[in-house]
């Protein structure tokens, strides 16, 4: 909670949107915290600022003077160059496996309805899945789109497992820059390789020329954003559909005070498409109004929310600096979420207005949320009990 002496925050230098202004103002006057005040309150510790701690082994954690940086070492010998790499490839590291594990969800996705073990999804851009293959050398000429999802799906899986060679989507890199990645020794083998092998060199006692470290962030990052990311992106079209350009709602207006008010925030579409099924189904809609709401009002946040705004005109609410602002209008009914870019201080943020707020991935638990696991086999047994949570705080909603 904020201070009880209401500490005065110059909110306008925090934000140019006027609706997350209006709201980190009545959050502020009704005592509760923010990640705008938390920054504004909160004094960088100087030693991580300037990424000179070390705690990679048991004989630290290390600690070394910022004011003179190479004029101490850590109890091993390593140098502040060596130690603010090591701490840098780790966050790459971190990145890159949080990008390499959505993917691979999509592409096990993908082969579940490729292979008829999950039946609620389906192929919707059979254009965008011949495209993709071709790309990466997949025989597209006379194939039927399940044989050619097959083959693409193993081709793909290459992106993460391999150990040698190159992942698959190098093929659309521009020709010199290619060249150039070959000469510097950068291009990616396979995900998991580089994430292992730059979480091994980190470790004491292996690496520690900050030269060769930054080296492997590369690589790593490479196969981020040349792996992990653009299989992710990939097969959402493939699996949804492809974005067009469309007129969509945006920001908080999109809330109805007449209507059960759905935020899906998170990263991974399936979760999303399902709701999205959920909140349009007439005996849903029905248990809205006889709970005496007008309908349901669907809007995503953030990542997931953008990608569903670009596919079906769903509004979007608001980015990652805005979803503890929502929540500040107690209009919220109910926050469902998955993985990435989810602050923990929703789950309080939540509890303070009302809002049910709600966890679906094994991977991603919060403290004091409610967990509904999400299934793909079943996933609308998680959509509609999404939509129920929301009717059911609908129906005791505090004024905000």
């Amino acid at each position: 909670m904020v201070d009880e002496k209401k500490k005065e925050y110059n909110f306008r230098d925090m934000t140019t949107c006027d609706a997350t202004l209006q709201m980190l103002r009545k959050a502020a006057a009704d005592g509760v915290e923010t990640a705008f005040t938390r920054a504004a309150d909160m004094k960088p510790c100087p030693i991580g600022a300037d990424s000179a701690c070390c705690k990679h082994c048991a004989m630290g954690p290390c600690r070394l003077g910022s004011k003179d940086p190479y004029g101490k070492v850590g109890v091993c010998g390593a140098t502040i160059d060596t130690i603010a790499a090591r701490n840098f490839a780790r966050m790459v590291a971190s990145g890159c496996a949080a990008h390499t594990d959505h993917g691979m969800s999509m592409l096990d996705l993908f082969r579940g309805v490729v292979n008829g073990t999950i039946t609620d999804y389906q192929i919707k851009d059979e254009e965008k899945l011949r495209s993709v293959a071709a790309s990466v050398g997949v025989d597209i000429e006379g194939r039927e789109v399940k044989d050619i999802a097959t083959d693409l799906y193993k081709e793909l899986e290459r992106t993460y497992t391999q150990v040698e060679g190159e992942i698959p989507f190098m093929s659309r890199v521009p020709a010199k820059t290619l060249e150039t990645w070959r000469k510097l020794g950068i291009v990616p083998r396979g995900a998991m390789r580089e994430i292992m092998e730059i979480m091994h060199r980190t470790h004491m006692g292996v690496d520690q020329d900050y030269n060769n470290l930054v080296k492997q962030c590369s690589r790593t990052a490479l196969a981020d954003g040349w792996g992990g990311s653009m299989v992710a992106t990939e097969i959402s079209d493939i699996l949804f559909g492809t974005p067009k350009p469309l007129i969509a709602e945006v920001n908080m207006g999109c809330l109805k005070e007449d209507h059960v008010n759905i935020i899906v925030h998170g990263h991974e579409p399936n979760l999303f498409e399902s709701v999205v099924a959920a909140v349009n189904d007439p005996a849903n809609i029905e248990k809205a109004k006889a709970a005496g709401a007008k309908g349901i009002v669907l809007a995503g946040m953030c990542c997931s929310g953008a990608e569903v705004m670009s596919r079906h005109g769903i509004p979007h609410a608001g980015n990652f600096m805005s979803t503890e602002a929502i929540i500040a209008t107690g209009a919220v009914d109910v926050m469902a979420v998955d993985v990435q870019c989810i602050k923990q201080a929703l789950s309080t943020m939540s509890e303070c207005y009302g809002t049910k707020f709600i966890t679906t991935n094994p991977r991603a638990h919060i403290e004091g949320a409610m967990h509904v696991e999400f299934e793909e086999h079943h996933p609308s047994v998680c959509a509609n009990k999404i939509v129920e949570l929301g009717i059911e705080r609908y129906q005791t909603k505090r004024p905000a």
